[in-house]
């Protein structure tokens, strides 16, 4: 049985900054394309928006380094014969790496909204608006466990997004999609709203995707999916294609949650989740013969000490609604403690004995999780700590396999690509990477890490 545990960020010191969001929570009214007998056009909607979507280019180091076996190849005199000492293989390799993405501006005083993956180790990050200005900005901060970041540029008067209350986006309406897919700047696509709230889709550690089918490409994470009245209703981020363009399945982190993390991390300086403190699971059929119910997420262990604990919550208990409003599986639980926040009193309805009850939960925030690796060939000698969403080598034994391979104490792992993925995958977490690692053998993944300044990738 997979189980679930609600996680939270870290508590930290309340920063100065402060951010007052332009927000439009009222309802859409809906008619038919041909009422009236007008012509519609997207151009109004267009004319609004596009001054508040920008385009984000980024520059990374990136040092490679070479395994002992490759070392001892470009040594040899064979291979030196033919293709000479082009290179020096205990020198690590660096070279530049460019990466194309959109923004969607916030303030008028220059803070912006992306994915995190678009800036995710970049040395310098450039922001270009629709009036052709260019500025270098700064990373404020970042969540990579919902691929958002926060930037900032000096800049005075700008056009920033109006949100919209993503709860109450429907099926079917139609949204556009604003971006810089494949470089080409201030691009619109049209669309429906494809579904909602998916969640286990493996991106990121949080979902809640609204899906749409209008067109999004690469270069168009970090753009903004609005309604028609321009409103933004959430941030394109990913899409489903074997090709690597559009098959018309794209997915975007809705506003509310964008408005959660982009508060935090401005006001706060990282993201402070709430933390309920169990294990969880779905209500599929035969849990529901047994517990005479068939929807709510099942508690599977209560943690001592927890927010839960100290609310009364038991094993066995079975939570219907989070403050009024129902829940359906454990993804849609979890997040919903998670965006709460930490210190937030919340009203759960909980189903128990065959009878419902309300109990009150002050919710806490996650401690730093921290873990010495056994069972993995390749990080045997490593202990690994999980740190503002981060997994940073906190101890590394001298003649250790993953010391051999370059790795030192302070390294931040940002990636990894094993030949059961064959390709690149951010680590945001320790069980993330133990994941990828499990059953593989020494050599058999790549690994990319952040020391300093630099960045470099080495066999694992």
């Amino acid at each position: 049985m997979k189980k679930f545990l609600l996680a939270a960020g870290l508590s930290v010191a309340l920063f100065a900054a402060h951010i007052n969001l332009h927000v439009d929570n009222s309802n859409l009214k809906r008619i038919s394309p041909n009422q009236n007998g007008m012509v519609l056009s997207f151009a109004p909607i267009v004319k609004k928006v596009i001054p508040s979507v920008v385009n984000i280019s980024t520059e990374k180091i990136v040092e490679i380094k070479f395994p002992e076996q490759f070392k001892r190849f470009f040594n040899d005199p064979f291979f030196q014969r033919f293709f000479g000492p082009f290179t020096n293989p205990n020198t690590p390799q660096k070279r530049k790496e460019y990466a194309l993405g959109s923004g969607v501006i916030l303030s008028k005083n220059g803070y912006i909204v992306t994915n995190y993956h678009v800036i995710s180790g970049a040395t310098k990050i450039i922001v270009k608006t629709m009036d052709g200005k260019k500025y270098t900005a700064k990373l404020i901060g970042s969540d990579p466990k919902t691929d958002l970041a926060v930037l900032k540029i000096n800049a005075k008067n700008l056009h920033p997004i109006t949100f919209a209350d993503s709860s109450k986006v429907e099926v079917g309406d139609i949204v556009l999609a604003i971006g810089n897919p494949f470089g080409l700047r201030e691009s619109v696509t049209a669309g429906i709203v494809s579904a909602l709230n998916r969640t286990s889709i493996g991106l990121n550690a949080y979902e809640n995707f609204i899906q749409t089918d209008a067109a999004i490409n690469p270069g168009n994470s970090g753009g903004a999916l609005v309604d028609m009245k321009g409103r933004l209703i959430g941030i394109n981020s990913a899409i489903i294609s074997k090709s690597g363009g559009n098959n018309g399945i794209g997915f975007a982190i809705p506003s509310n949650m964008v408005k959660f993390v982009v508060k935090s991390i401005i006001e706060k300086g990282k993201v402070v989740r709430g933390y309920l403190g169990v294990y969880i699971s779905n209500i599929d059929s035969s849990k529901a013969k047994l517990y005479g119910i068939d929807h709510g997420v099942l508690i599977n262990q209560v943690q001592p000490h927890s927010a839960a604990a100290l609310a009364g919550l038991k094993p066995g208990d079975i939570i219907v609604a989070v403050d009024g409003k129902p829940v359906k599986n454990a993804s849609e639980l979890r997040n919903q403690i998670a965006f709460k926040g930490a210190g937030t009193v919340i009203t759960l309805k909980v189903y128990r004995n065959g009878k419902y009850i309300t109990l009150k939960a002050k919710l806490k925030a996650l401690k730093t999780k921290k873990l010495t690796i056994k069972n993995i060939e390749s990080l045997k000698g490593v202990t690994l700590k999980e740190k503002n969403h981060q997994v940073i080598i906190e101890k590394i034994e001298p003649n250790s396999y993953a010391a051999l391979m370059g790795l030192k104490k302070g390294d931040i792992i940002l990636r990894v690509k094993t030949i059961k993925t064959g390709r690149w995958v951010n680590i945001n977490s320790i069980s993330e990477l133990t994941k990828l690692l499990k059953g593989l053998n020494k050599g058999d993944a790549l690994i990319e890490v952040k020391r300093g300044n630099s960045i470099f990738i080495t066999q694992l």
